[in-house]
């Protein structure tokens, strides 16, 4: 599975010109809204970083961050937290399934629709 064949890749695919697999994250935030039934998932691309990105972004990123809205949440499980949140993900565009497993959180949702957002880039230090 790539990040670019999620729905809304579109930005992505302009500012990656490889299929980038999707693999292992930092995870940032991560936001519930009951109302909505929506989870938002906020991360960076760990060693990940668009190779033709628009002269308006900043110069000297080290960072790329995405994230993705999983929208109709059926089921949440989610484990442990950290300000260090390294994890594996994997997600099945078929079940609409998303797991994260990392040594401090364990994340697992099914819902109706997944969509990417981003990416951006910043500078951390």
């Amino acid at each position: 599975m790539y990040w670019n064949d999620i729905d809304g890749s579109l930005l992505f695919n302009r500012v990656f010109t490889n299929a980038i697999e999707v693999s292992e994250i930092d995870i940032f935030e991560i936001k519930i809204d009951r109302e909505v039934a929506t989870v938002m998932i906020i991360f960076d691309l760990v060693n990940q970083f668009p190779d033709n990105p628009p002269p308006k972004w900043v110069k000297g990123y080290n960072r790329c961050r995405c994230g993705i809205n999983c929208s109709g949440v059926k089921n949440l499980n989610i484990d442990g937290m950290s300000t260090d949140m390294l994890a594996k993900i994997e997600i099945d565009t078929n079940s609409n399934e998303v797991i994260i497993k990392g040594d401090s959180i364990f994340l697992n949702l099914e819902c109706a629709h997944i969509q990417l957002m981003g990416p951006s880039v910043y500078i951390s230090q």
